[in-house]
């Protein structure tokens, strides 16, 4: 049916008496102008002003015809192949690769197809190529490090408009090995998918002979000189009795190597090895078996892992008489989020009776240890409100002991600690660097902050929050910290104690925290036990608050590890995690301060991130809500491998650059920890989308299932019956020519 449509909303009648009306009134006037010339001369005058007339009125109503054609239609059929390095696998019993069996297929099934469809080939692996055509197979090869089968069905749907689409053949070993699971993506498909299986299950062949390491167990962390244990866990098929040398390697360099004899049992056999890594830093671990000449699949017998090792741990023992408000503050904001302290607290609510509080595996302490090896475990004790009495004279010389051989006792103040305590005559209380009364001296119980002596202002346990404490005859900046709830009252400090802090509302100016040397270890006297106000504090640094920057110095001195921040502008990275699936994003984050050491917002934050090829990306960080100076960044890697991360920041006319960062996307030879043909996971596709699941030796009744009766499509057309720029050329011509014959025709 044909319909004719006007402008503005004009009738194919009123069209029709405009012209009408236009031609009679052009008529009469011709007639009469030029009747009285020959008849066929005043007739081509009227015939062109009649046309001119025609072409201006089209130009006015603007018609249109509007009419439906058929045409013939070819809907669009996609193959997805994988070309994933475990397709190059020779299971068949010909000895033909998987990916040449898919290859093969798709070209004889395209011959069939090629008539009455419109036929698409897209290759993947751990990402979707681009469309290819069927001539251009190949050109393909199994090499990809990496299996998407959620990134391919996502490309398949993009590649024609649904109402286009037949069908679309996924053909694969359906082993998948990135981070979304591809029944995310098929349940919520509205194209039917065709999987078809390549690959046996390898270990029902007699014939396969193969070692494979199934497992690396390889912490992400490692402390420095510090016993390690890494487990590999080896499958050997069809190989038992064989003698095989088990690497392990550090960085591509050999570090030990053992003998493994292979056996038949189901299940892994572990190989462990013990290493106290002596270098700190990033670095990649590998546990490798050389192949043997009948092995049917080599590249599965390595695995690797990155790691860092860094300072060993600082182990803390915390002995609390009162689960008061300090010691919760102290567990859940500091000891508890410092990734570089290990910790056990023991308070004692009643007679041997203890809540317990720990992040170290493998040791359970039920009351106070006594024994010299389990104290020995630990670097720094922080007594708070326990009487001595709690502590035998066994447990007290024991932690004695310790500190003279390098330990760090921390004593706080409390209703029960110092004085009141009874520690004056005891042997912890002999290394303290104050002197104690007895247990009928007061508590100080008027709000103070504490005023930093000028050794003080120096000392590392106040590196970078000085500022925020009076001294000597100056006060602390305008943010200074909320007051101490007063203190618990010591004597005068020792001769070879150090006094950091004093109290300036006592007139003999008493010391608030006071440091000793005692032989080879160190201890510390702070009679506060309300720091836990200091949390509310703007952040400073990249810590929550000053409490945070104030015990996590506090404790590393004691320890022995003095590693303050320094006030220098500086940025630091870091990754979420150290190892990453082919498609899981890298979550980056930085600290950048400036020259006071304090976290800035005007940084200009990038990330390069560099793939073993030498091929690189930028991405920039990002400024986050909260404590100044943190930037953030998601990063989808489009490498796979060992990439380098170099994180750089601008900050006015400085450059600063972090400490190269390394990670892993996807392990090496990934593609081959899974061997055998994953026919639940085609199958499940299947049934998500409404397709079905055949083996390739069976698939080509899929093929033949297509509808392949013609296909006619209605198209909707509109055709306008004017060109504007023609139809004013055309009547500019017919104007002219007629002012031309008029005038030749000696008229005006």
């Amino acid at each position: 049916m044909v319909e004719i449509s006007l402008a503005n909303g004009a009738s194919i009648v009123s069209l029709v008496l405009v012209l009408a009306v236009a031609a009679g009134l052009v008529t009469v006037f011709y007639y009469r102008k030029f009747g009285e010339l020959k008849r066929g001369r005043w007739q081509l005058l009227l015939l062109l002003r009649l046309l001119a007339v025609v072409i201006v009125v089209l130009l006015l109503f603007r018609p249109v015809v509007h009419f439906y054609r058929e045409e013939r239609q070819k809907p669009t059929v996609v193959f997805l192949l994988d070309t994933s390095a475990s397709m190059k696998i020779a299971d068949d019993v010909s000895g033909i690769p998987r990916f040449t069996q898919a290859r093969d297929k798709i070209l004889l099934w395209a011959e069939r197809l090629k008539e009455h469809f419109a036929l698409q080939v897209i290759p993947f692996a751990e990402r979707a190529g681009e469309t290819i055509a069927i001539s251009q197979l190949g050109t393909l090869s199994p090499d990809g490090p990496a299996t998407s089968l959620s990134r391919a069905l996502v490309a398949a749907t993009k590649a024609a408009p649904r109402s286009e689409m037949e069908a679309i053949f996924l053909v694969s070993d359906g082993i998948h090995n990135s981070a979304r699971k591809p029944e995310e993506v098929s349940s919520r498909m509205q194209v039917p998918v065709f999987t078809i299986g390549v690959g046996t299950s390898l270990k029902t062949d007699a014939s396969f002979k193969d070692i494979q390491i199934t497992g690396l167990d390889c912490p992400s962390r490692m402390m420095l000189n510090n016993l390690t244990r890494i487990k590999a866990f080896v499958e050997a098929v069809g190989l038992a009795g064989r003698v095989v040398k088990v690497v392990f390697l550090e960085d591509g360099q050999t570090i030990q190597e053992q003998e493994l004899v292979l056996d038949d049992q189901p299940g892994p056999q572990e190989v462990m090895f013990e290493y106290r890594p002596p270098v700190k830093g990033r670095h990649v671990y590998a546990v490798r078996i050389d192949p043997l000449s009948e092995e049917k699949i080599p590249e599965n017998n390595e695995r690797s892992a990155p790691a860092l090792v860094v300072e060993a741990q600082i182990k803390v023992l915390y002995l609390e008489g009162t689960l008061r408000a300090e010691y919760g503050a102290i567990v859940d904001r500091f000891l508890s989020k410092d990734p570089n302290i290990e910790f056990y607290a023991l308070v004692q609510v009643k007679k041997n009776t203890f809540v317990k509080r720990t992040n170290m595996e493998g040791l359970t302490l039920e009351s106070i240890p006594s024994d010299e090896a389990t104290l020995n475990q630990f670097d720094v004790f922080i007594i708070g409100d326990l009487d001595s009495s709690f502590l035998s004279s066994a447990q007290q010389e024991a932690i004695v002991n310790r500190i003279k051989n390098g330990g760090g006792l921390i004593m706080l103040g409390g209703y029960h600690s110092l004085g009141p305590g009874g520690y004056a005559n005891t042997p912890i209380g002999q290394i303290l660097p104050v002197e104690l009364g007895d247990r009928d001296i007061g508590q100080l119980t008027d709000p103070f902050l504490p005023e930093l002596t000028p050794d003080g202002r120096q000392h590392p346990i106040f590196a970078n929050i000085a500022r925020f404490f009076p001294t000597g005859g100056s006060s602390a900046e305008q943010q200074q910290l909320p007051p101490l709830d007063g203190c618990t009252r010591v004597g005068p400090a020792r001769a070879a104690a150090t006094v950091l802090a004093i109290c300036p509302l006592t007139g003999e100016r008493m010391p608030v925290l006071a440091v000793m040397p005692v032989e080879n270890g160190r201890t510390a006297v702070f009679t506060g036990d309300t720091t836990r106000k200091w949390q509310q504090v703007p952040r400073v640094l990249d810590q929550e608050s000053p409490f945070l920057q104030f015990w996590g110095q506090f404790v590393r001195w004691a320890a022995g590890r003095s590693e303050q921040l320094e006030a220098k502008a500086s940025v630091t990275a870091a990754t979420d995690k150290a190892a990453y699936e082919p498609d899981e994003p890298i979550q980056l984050s930085a600290v950048v301060r400036d020259q006071r050491g304090e976290g800035t917002d005007k940084a200009k934050v990038t990330a390069t991130i560099r793939a073993p090829s030498g091929a690189f990306d930028k991405v920039a960080l990002v400024s986050t809500p909260g404590p100044g100076g943190h930037y953030s960044a998601s990063y989808e890697p489009r490498f796979h491998g060992t990439l380098e991360i170099e994180v750089q920041a601008e900050l006015e006319d400085e450059k600063l650059t972090a400490e190269k960062l390394i990670v892993e996307v996807g392990r090496p030879y990934l593609e081959f920890e899974k061997l055998d043909l994953d026919e639940k996971t085609l199958t499940q596709i299947a049934a998500d989308t409404g397709g079905r699941y055949a083996h390739i030796s069976a698939a080509d009744q899929l093929i033949d299932q297509l509808n392949q009766a013609e296909r006619k499509k209605r198209i909707y057309v509109e055709q306008p019956l004017f060109w504007p720029p023609l139809f004013w050329a055309i009547f500019v011509a017919l104007v002219t020519t007629e002012w031309v014959l008029r005038r030749r025709f000696q008229l005006r």
